[in-house]
């Protein structure tokens, strides 16, 4: 089952894949597996939830290293972080014996992984709001996106100036958040920007 999960994941180049999600899962019901036995056969007794919490609090760690932030500013790994988290939880499910519930739990997951991320992508190329990685013309391209998006009648949100990796020393480069005022492609507008001669660069800033 923590195969079957971590295919979409390596599908999409993502730095946990089949493997990390098959150990994951095997280690979460090996885990529970043991705190049944324990909690069964201990003379003192013990607690039935003590070891499936440090792997649900544990994962988080494992979460963190899945999560980059890029140079611009793009978050990478939210996806993958949580997907791991949900697969060590249906590994405590299974090693607790619940295989109905375990069967349903993994059913649901295929279809968040597989189908809705499709849907998910298509909602985001579609939001009002539209946020932008831009290298442009020190001197004149500021102006020139300015004047655009108010003859578009659209609104700036927010703007800030990022590092650039850019080796042109006449470039800057800026993060835009712009209120597009209804929800249409982004496509559509990211393609007349990359028309004008005084854009280096632009790349829409996705969270994923």
């Amino acid at each position: 089952m923590g195969a079957a999960i971590g295919i979409e994941r390596a599908s999409r180049k993502s730095t946990a894949g089949m493997r990390t999600f098959s150990l994951v899962c095997l280690g979460a019901a090996t885990t529970m597996i043991v705190n049944e036995y324990l909690t069964v056969h201990s003379v003192t007794g013990g607690d039935p939830a003590r070891l499936s919490a440090q792997v649900i609090s544990g994962m988080g760690f494992l979460g963190m290293g899945c999560i980059i932030v890029t140079s611009r500013n793009q978050v990478k790994g939210l996806t993958t972080a949580a997907t791991l988290w949900t697969t060590a939880i249906l590994g405590l499910v299974i090693g607790a014996g619940m295989l109905e519930v375990a069967a349903e739990a993994f059913v649901i997951i295929i279809i968040v992984v597989h189908v809705l991320s499709h849907a998910s992508h298509k909602l985001e190329d579609y939001t009002r709001v539209l946020t932008l990685y831009v290298e442009v013309d020190k001197n004149a391209g500021i102006q020139g996106i300015l004047n655009l998006i108010d003859e578009k009648k659209y609104e700036i949100i927010s703007m800030e100036k990022k590092k650039t990796d850019s080796l042109m020393k006449d470039s800057i480069a800026l993060q835009m958040d712009i209120d597009l005022k209804e929800k249409m492609k982004h496509t559509e507008f990211i393609s007349i920007l990359m028309e004008m001669p005084e854009v280096k660069y632009i790349e829409e800033v996705k969270k994923v």
